[in-house]
């Protein structure tokens, strides 16, 4: 049950990261291609978290869904947190991206993008390397 989860919440990442790579350099969708990405970023930890037996997801608080993550990776001195700050700054976007009255420009679009693109790459490393069951890697 647990590995199908965790498909449900890859598979879901892993469209909306498909058509943000789609759309990424269509300059009269970048609200909705930066939203989408942050959504990924959403559904990645919420597969990783499930894939290490967190059974309290549904929450709105994202931040807190980040903060979950951190504390259930495995502790050691190497252990990557590169993938968390990613995460972290597309969070703190997502209210600027979704409800924000100010322009965003180009250059801050592109770091979304670039944020997103390496917390992608983090969370199917890190679903690999941590053998959850039911984490198929996505990015070929």
């Amino acid at each position: 049950m647990q590995a199908m989860q965790v498909e449900h919440y890859l598979k879901r990442a892993a469209d909306f990261s498909y058509v943000v790579l789609l759309l990424r350099g269509d300059e009269s969708h970048r609200y909705s291609t930066a939203l989408l990405a942050i959504h990924a970023a959403i559904a990645y930890p919420d597969a990783l978290r499930i894939g290490l037996g967190d059974t309290k997801l549904g929450s709105d608080d994202h931040n807190k869904a980040a903060e979950s993550l951190r504390l259930l990776l495995p502790s050691s001195s190497d252990r990557d947190e590169t993938g968390i700050s990613h995460l972290r700054y597309l969070l703190s976007n997502k209210s600027l991206v979704a409800y924000g009255s100010q322009r965003i420009s180009t250059k801050d679009f592109e770091k979304l993008f670039t944020k997103a693109e390496r917390f992608v790459k983090w969370a199917n490393r890190t679903g690999l390397q941590l053998k959850i069951e039911g984490w198929i890697d996505d990015s070929e």
